[in-house]
């Protein structure tokens, strides 16, 4: 089967406590990843990984089926992966077959259409893939041009770099970063891939970029959500 877990915490030490049912457009935010889900002509079933009392209460609302995180993969330095090796172990427990499992973000309120289901395709397609994710092309970000600061509060590069590199953007090479609409994962025994690119070592080494034209963020700040809500109204969203 193909599974989407929806994931997001209950808000306790979040940068924004209670984002996730945060109403955008007087919905909560994570009906909008819901709503690609439900979408999809690819997806068999729906779950959410959660420890949140507020978003078990809209999963329900919605016939979303509830896989109860436990704390000690809540935490604010809790990873990804943690969560979604315990809803892997739950669903295993509960005989569920994971062919694909589908990550989605309850932060993530921009939802391109059809990205979930050209996520699994790509998977479907070319059975040599580990995961297929949605990116965005962002060349003013190139590696080479981050920094970070030293003890004396000053500027280094966050690389090593040892020779010259052009300014010019274009010069670079394209540059793509995770937008973290859509994880895809091929599954093999209810497990993840064992080893891959950092920092999410777990999408494994043949990971397919699934390119979005529109900047996607997942929700941190009020002002992203200013953002999402420009974005969900130029795409036909409203109250």
């Amino acid at each position: 089967m193909n599974i989407a877990l929806l994931t997001g915490r209950g808000g306790a030490g979040s940068s924004f406590p209670g984002k996730n049912v945060f109403p955008i457009l007087g919905r909560p935010l994570m009906l909008y990843p819901y709503a690609s889900a439900k979408k999809s002509r690819l997806i068999d079933d729906i779950y959410i990984s959660t420890d949140g009392e507020e978003l078990k209460a809209v999963a329900c609302e919605q016939g979303i089926k509830i896989i109860d995180r436990p704390s000690e993969f809540a935490r604010p330095d809790s990873q990804h992966n943690e969560c979604i090796d315990h809803a892997l172990s739950t669903l295993k427990a509960r005989g569920v077959p994971v062919e694909i499992l589908v990550i989605l973000m309850c932060n993530v309120g921009i939802q391109p259409e059809g990205k979930v289901d050209e996520c699994i395709q790509a998977l479907i397609d070319d059975p040599s893939l580990d995961t297929a994710v949605t990116v965005h092309e962002w060349g003013d970000h190139h590696p080479s041009r981050g920094k970070t600061t030293d003890k004396d509060g000053l500027l280094v590069p966050i690389m090593p770099i040892k020779e010259p590199i052009t300014t010019t953007r274009q010069l670079l090479g394209a540059t793509y970063y995770l937008d973290h609409q859509v994880w895809a994962f091929r599954i093999r025994d209810y497990r993840l891939p064992a080893t891959g690119h950092q920092p999410w070592w777990f999408m494994g080494n043949r990971v397919k970029p699934i390119f979005n034209e529109d900047l996607v963020i997942d929700i941190h700040t009020r002002a992203d959500i200013d953002y999402t809500e420009m974005w969900l109204r130029a795409h036909g969203y409203d109250q």
